[in-house]
């Protein structure tokens, strides 16, 4: 499989370090039902806008995901939207930067698109949209989004038994990914379904298994404030 590159490159230095103004993420989980090397795709997309302020030159994460699969796969990370004057936009998985990078230049609002793809090993796996200010200014993210497109190899080698819990499988084969697979709700207290209903037991340790949940469209809450949607089809 070819590895994709971005459509501006460049090298980047500087410090890896968390930006304090990380809007909460959206996820949107897309999943197969069945072994057929159906992908997975995992979505992120940023609720607000974040401003790297002037003076201020360290790296700072725009949206970031995180997902566990069992075994080694391809994936295919997709990053991008809009951003205000000179920036350099690029993807970090597990703590190690992607290269090459991406820069935008321009006094008005640009987009930028970032495609990176490689083989990754069984376990768990968090991917970053990061960006830098260039210029003095303050520069600024919005409307980003992050994807993640899993290809599942045709083998049954990986699959892990099912958890239990009040989300019963509507009969579908188990995925690839582990437990079905999973993604990291940390901070809701509850996922409810389209119309209301709380799915008791969904969330164990902050995750929220796919492979128990019926197809439909969910929400991971905290209250009335959602932190991850979840949307799974056949």
């Amino acid at each position: 499989m070819k590895r994709l590159h971005p459509s501006v490159i460049s090298p980047l230095t500087g410090e890896n370090k968390r930006g304090g103004g990380i809007i909460k993420a959206t996820l949107a989980l897309l999943v197969a039902a069945s072994l057929s090397a159906a992908p997975v795709l995992v979505e992120a997309y940023q609720e607000g806008t974040i401003t790297i302020p002037e003076g201020e030159h360290d790296t700072v994460t725009v949206v970031e995901l995180s997902f566990s699969v069992d075994t080694s796969c391809y994936v295919q990370f997709t990053a991008g939207g809009l951003t205000s004057f000179q920036t350099k936009m690029l993807l970090e998985l597990d703590g190690n930067y992607l290269f090459p990078a991406a820069i935008v230049q321009g006094s008005t609002t640009l987009s930028a698109l970032v495609v990176y793809t490689c083989l990754i090993t069984p376990g768990e796996h968090t991917v970053r949209f990061k960006g830098i200010t260039l210029i003095r200014g303050p520069s600024t993210f919005y409307n980003a989004y992050l994807q993640v497109l899993i290809f599942l190899p045709d083998t049954t080698s990986g699959v892990a038994e099912q958890p239990t819990s009040d989300a019963e499988p509507t009969g579908a084969t188990p995925s690839l990914i582990s437990q079905g697979p999973y993604v990291n709700v940390a901070g809701a207290t509850e996922l409810v379904d389209a119309t209301g209903r709380v799915i008791e037991g969904a969330i164990s340790d902050d995750k929220v298994f796919i492979s128990n949940l019926p197809t439909g469209t969910y929400f991971a809450r905290d209250e009335d404030r959602t932190i991850v949607k979840i949307v799974k089809v056949e």
